[in-house]
């Protein structure tokens, strides 16, 4: 008895381990680490599609500005390096992502002493957008997170970040772009129903054990 009990909860205990598919797919810091020979402290690099394709796991369509501790400062928990969209004129990033449903979070702030036309970031799915930014301005830098809403990807998909708004060569921050694969209805389902198992057995055999001390007392 106290084997098939202990073999419940060892059950348990797999099964709230088991949501490997709950699961950071990426994260996107842009530091040295991810893009070697990067910014240092004070300074910006604009990396240039020909002749740099890729940064950091991401196709650039045509312009990524890296900063460190340019015109504004970083978030606090973002790392010393940054992106802006917007270097010489509006661009993009993007990559391709495996089907699956995600969410996708990442850090944002307006670029300090910019009209907020022109610190918009998009976020698209296939040309959806999936997240958006606007309106916002100020004098320094003020970083929020952004999370978007559960998104489901059925074939390879283009996620693709651009700068919106006006394309003056000041834009938008952006940085620790984070995509998390989350589990599907149908696997919630089925956690649910294994838990409810496991408690229902685990009652019957709470009962069944009263039930001897109750014959043992009265005996």
């Amino acid at each position: 008895m106290f084997r098939e009990i202990g073999f419940l909860a060892a059950t348990a205990v797999a099964l709230t381990a088991v949501p490997a598919s709950a699961a950071v797919v990426f994260t996107t810091t842009w530091e040295a680490d991810q893009v070697p020979g990067g910014p240092t402290p004070g300074n910006y690099i604009i990396y240039n599609n020909p002749p740099t394709p890729t940064v950091a796991g991401w196709t650039v369509d045509t312009q990524l500005e890296l900063q460190n501790n340019v015109a504004g400062a970083p978030a606090a928990n973002g790392g010393e390096v940054f992106a802006e969209l917007d270097a010489d004129a509006n661009s993009s990033i993007y990559r391709i992502i495996a089907p699956g449903t995600y969410t996708l979070s990442y850090l944002y702030s307006p670029r300090p002493g910019v009209a907020f036309d022109s610190n918009n970031i998009n976020v698209t799915l296939d040309g959806a957008n999936i997240s958006m930014i606007s309106g916002l301005g100020g004098g320094a830098t003020a970083w929020s997170t952004i999370n978007s809403p559960v998104f489901t990807v059925t074939g390879a998909g283009v996620l693709r970040i651009s700068a919106g708004g006006v394309s003056d060569s000041l834009g938008g921050y952006i940085d620790n772009i984070t995509l998390t694969a989350v589990p599907e209805p149908a696997t919630w389902a089925l956690f649910i129903l294994g838990f409810g198992a496991i408690g229902a057995t685990m009652r019957r055999r709470t009962a069944q054990i009263s039930s001897v001390k109750g014959a043992l007392r009265f005996s």
